[in-house]
């Protein structure tokens, strides 16, 4: 039914692109950490004392004028991102040292509202949501290795909600560039059925949005 879901969306995203007023490209780099992990008696095991490396993303979609002064706009859009995490397991008195590496393709929606609407810049306001979907996912501690993409280790498909604010400069009457900073907070999800955590990533977003001349 995953599967199914993630091939309907990309159908979808792709019907839609007919019916848009922008297309962009964009690269972002993103960090994350687990927050809120409880074990299975509800105790938090995990250190996030170690910092967490920055990550390359890639991202396209469609943007649609909502109002006729396009100051308000709706995003619908595919993004690839990767994660690294570097924590520690509390177990007894002992810190062991553990590395995620995850990498999610998402699909996210949502509506952008500029304070700033001139001709040249832009000031923008944004909330999506996303649904995300885990394509590789590790865990590695001391010399063991574990793949959580097996069985129900890791959930595979999660939703997150994302705010943040963007600066568009625009260059001429079909391409603008703009920097977003987004910040991404993931709903409960759950490891191994006993476990829970949420997953929450901090990003810049860099991009080109291209006018589409409808035919």
């Amino acid at each position: 039914m995953t599967v199914s879901l993630v091939k309907y969306s990309i159908w979808c995203f792709i019907g839609c692109m007919s019916y848009a007023q922008n297309l962009y490209v964009e690269t972002s780099l993103s960090r994350a950490s687990f927050e809120d992990f409880k074990n299975d008696v509800g105790v938090n095991t995990l250190d996030n004392k170690y910092s967490s490396p920055v990550e390359l993303g890639i991202g396209t979609g469609v943007i649609y004028n909502i109002t006729k002064n396009n100051r308000l706009k709706w995003d619908l859009g595919i993004n690839y991102t990767k994660y690294k995490i570097n924590t520690s397991i509390k177990y007894q008195n002992t810190a062991i040292p553990t590395e995620y590496n995850l990498s999610y393709v998402s699909f996210k929606t949502g509506p952008y509202f500029s304070l700033v609407n001139s001709p040249r810049i832009k000031l923008q306001l944004h909330a999506h949501n996303s649904l995300d979907y885990l394509i590789f996912g590790s865990n590695q501690y001391n010399d063991v290795y574990v793949d959580l993409l097996e069985g129900n280790k890791f959930n595979k498909l999660v939703m997150s909600y994302h705010y943040g604010a963007a600066v568009e400069v625009v260059l001429n009457a079909s391409n603008s560039l703009y920097v977003s900073y987004d910040s991404k907070n993931g709903f409960t999800n759950n490891i191994d059925n006993d476990q829970t955590y949420r997953l929450n990533a901090t990003s810049i977003l860099m991009g080109i949005r291209v006018t589409l001349n409808k035919l």
